[in-house]
């Protein structure tokens, strides 16, 4: 039989990963049917940062996008998030 240790089990403590917590840029834009959105970059784990568009019981992650996103206009800027 062939028991399974941890480090918590040896003594030792696992030290968590340490997050990002810099405040990142975010835009708030409508829809054409008037629906707010929250748009932001954010890193999921060890992929390159994804811009995210969040709205009530909608979430869309495009990996792609330009580096200039937030001089994009509140149009271009929805166009994009369809771009996933």
């Amino acid at each position: 039989m062939v028991k399974s240790t941890s480090a918590k089990d040896e003594g030792e403590l696992l030290e968590p990963r340490p997050r990002d917590r810099t405040p990142r840029p975010h835009r708030l834009v409508r829809d054409e049917e008037g629906h707010l959105w929250r748009i932001r970059e954010l890193t999921f784990a060890d992929a390159p940062p994804s811009l995210v568009f969040e709205s009530e019981g909608v979430f869309r992650r495009v990996r792609h996008y330009p580096t200039n996103w937030e001089e994009l206009t509140d149009v271009q800027l929805y166009a994009l998030s369809w771009k996933t």
